[in-house]
């Protein structure tokens, strides 16, 4: 145990004293610091600008008076987390917009994001992009000469010539190294926290200083991969010269290109092929097409009209404007404004709106399955552009976090499923009360409907332990990779030829 220690602490001066100790230290801290202060300005304007539209929101419902008015939104709550890690944040849809007649399209919804494109790459630059890329080339600098570098200067022969066994000098050499680059990432990641901590918009609970604890964990799992990874080279090879250019290609191709690659690859040639944009706007016209006959077909049996609006009894000089339109091709909405409406006897018309509308929102959910059919082939493609990334431990490094900050794609996606399902409980809401059929659902002149109790969307995250545990595969990829090139480096070394 004493020369284990006697070679941690070797490891360690050695690796201290050095000027890319310092200059590594400093840039990974000023780094981190710069990007959550950029995203911890950026989290404050998006959380003003979620408020600000949740008033906005419950103001425009005092203004409503008739049911077909109900216009509900879907706001999504920005995540204090993403202050670390981005991930889908900035790229998804901030609001989704409830109308009855139109399916729930993801494309449909309002996104969130600047405009400007260099700005928008800024942005996206969090404490993870710099740990991914700073702390995972200081960690191959601090390992690319620990055994090719002695080697060369003649003081490894030195030391093996002494009683010392090779396991406790290789294992003594990754703690060493490992405990060196230790300060600079816990360092840096308390700093940031406190930088994101002492905003007044900030509001970390127990589960989220949990989660903050499990991405710090992850990120020395990532960082001893990448010093493993260096130290196997390192072993591998004769010069440091050599470990250092090959270290950093490989590093290079896993950090930077893999996972571009695997996405391009993926989106060019995607494994499940999906029917086109064209082809699903047509099928869901024929869906629309389909509504108009049946409701119209039911309209002529039952009442012996032709069309709805020709269930009003009229007197004296009427006007009327009726408003047919496909919304963007999805949705189908009619709107009809009969004038002077309190000279109308309205009854057979309440009848046949009792019967159409929700008629019309289950055509409408005819028409979002054929939109989700679509999401969900894209979205296995974008799996398997994952599961593909994942070869790389820079992407998993990524996934994992994003998982456990609840920045993920998945994340985004149970939004958009919280948006789907509120929209039910909505419909559910106004069949309840039979406001398909009474006259508040075109007029208010005999009495506004009332909205006192209509349903309110509210956003909620995953718990931390539905994060921590998706997030598990990642991080036994994580651990597996660090047993893999321990064992690599550990048993290289054990019949490392000195000659």
């Amino acid at each position: 145990m004493t020369t284990l220690w006697l070679i941690i602490q070797r490891e360690f001066v050695s690796n201290v004293l050095t000027s890319r100790f310092m200059i590594g230290f400093i840039v990974c801290l000023i780094s981190t610091t710069a990007a959550v202060f950029v995203q911890v300005e950026d989290y404050e304007k998006r959380l003003l600008a979620y408020h600000t539209a949740l008033r906005e929101h419950q103001e425009e419902i005092r203004t409503w008076d008739t049911y077909r008015q109900i216009n509900p939104k879907a706001h999504r709550q920005p995540n204090s987390l993403s202050i670390f890690n981005v991930g889908t944040e900035k790229s998804g849809a901030d609001m989704v917009n409830i109308r009855f007649a139109i399916p729930i399209w993801e494309q449909q919804a309002q996104k969130q994001g600047s405009d400007n494109p260099f700005l928008s790459i800024f942005l996206a630059i969090d404490v993870i992009f710099v740990f991914k890329i700073v702390l995972s080339a200081l960690a191959i600098l601090f390992a690319y000469n620990t055994i090719s570098g002695e080697r060369e200067e003649g003081t490894l022969k030195l030391v093996l010539s002494n009683p010392i066994p090779r396991d406790t000098l290789i294992f003594g050499k990754y703690l060493g190294g490992m405990l060196s680059l230790f300060p600079i990432v816990v360092i840096s990641f308390t700093v940031g926290f406190v930088i994101a901590y002492a905003s007044p918009a900030t509001d970390f609970d127990g589960g989220d200083l949990l989660r903050l604890l499990m991405v710090l964990v992850v990120s020395l799992l990532y960082v001893s991969i990448c010093y493993l990874l260096g130290l196997l080279l390192s072993v591998w090879t004769k010069t440091a010269a050599t470990t250092l250019i090959l270290s950093m290609f490989i590093w290079g191709i896993l950090t930077i290109v893999h996972s571009n690659v695997a996405t391009f690859a993926v989106t060019k040639f995607p494994p499940s092929k999906s029917q086109s944009e064209e082809e699903a706007l047509q099928q869901i016209g024929e869906i629309w097409e389909d509504f108009r006959e049946e409701r119209d077909a039911y309209i002529l049996k039952e009442f012996g009209y032709r069309h709805p609006i020709h269930a009003i009894i009229t007197q004296g000089e009427m006007s009327l404007a009726i408003d047919t339109r496909s919304v963007g091709g999805i949705g189908f909405e009619e709107i009809y404004n009969p004038k002077p409406i309190h000279k109308m006897d309205t009854t057979k018309y309440e009848e046949i709106l009792g019967y159409q509308e929700p008629l019309r929102i289950d055509y409408a959910n005819k028409a979002e399955e054929i939109l989700k059919r679509r999401e969900n082939i894209g979205e296995r493609n974008r799996q398997f552009a994952r599961n593909v990334s994942r070869i790389s431990f820079a992407d998993t490094y990524r996934f994992a976090v994003g998982t456990i900050t609840g920045t993920d794609r998945e994340s985004y996606n149970d939004f958009i499923n919280q948006a789907r399902s509120y929209k039910r409980q909505v419909v559910d809401y106004l069949t309840d009360k039979k406001a398909f059929s009474t006259r508040a659902w075109f007029s208010g002149d005999k009495g506004k409907a009332e909205f006192t109790d209509l349903p309110i969307f509210q956003h909620r995250y995953n718990s931390v332990f539905e994060n921590l545990s998706r997030a598990l595969g990642d991080v036994f990829i994580l651990l597996a990779w660090n047993v893999i090139l321990f064992m690599g480096a550990y048993l290289s070394f054990l019949r490392y030829d000195m000659s």
